[in-house]
């Protein structure tokens, strides 16, 4: 009795120790995750991965993929929610990635709050944007 009570705490333990992670699959949720200016042709999110570790950081990590053969131009940023879905951090700026042609990259977040516990990523390419938004922090001349 005593040996599998104390087997059966040790597994406990053992689980509860683990990082919890989750994998957002289907169109649908990783959707739910990623906001894009404008409908991007070539770049396509095609993994997206969430872990809130011991610390209590929520880390996401993110596959974007060039489906065309071309270098492809793209910005990406971090929004971090609260629970309610409000904005829990400041504005983070546009960081810019060049994505290969036929090649994946993967980017990284880590939340800058305890609070964060949901994110949106918002990304635009500007070369390969069925719309015709600027590049972020671009200069428009007239």
């Amino acid at each position: 009795m005593k040996k599998s009570f104390l087997a059966a705490t040790f597994l406990g333990l053992c689980v509860l120790a683990l990082p919890l992670q989750a994998q957002v699959t289907g169109d649908g949720s990783i959707a739910s995750k990623v906001e894009s200016l404008g409908e991007m042709a070539n770049l396509k999110v095609s993994d997206l991965r969430v872990v809130a570790r011991r610390d209590g950081l929520l880390r996401v990590q993110v596959t974007i993929t060039n489906e065309s053969s071309a270098n492809e131009q793209l910005y990406y940023r971090f929004r971090w929610l609260d629970n309610d879905g409000l904005v829990v951090w400041e504005e983070e700026p546009w960081k810019p990635e060049v994505v290969y042609g036929l090649q994946s990259k993967i980017l990284t977040g880590i939340a800058p709050t305890f609070q964060a516990t949901d994110f949106r990523l918002e990304v635009q390419s500007p070369n390969n944007s069925v719309t015709s938004n600027p590049p972020p922090g671009s200069i428009i001349r007239q």
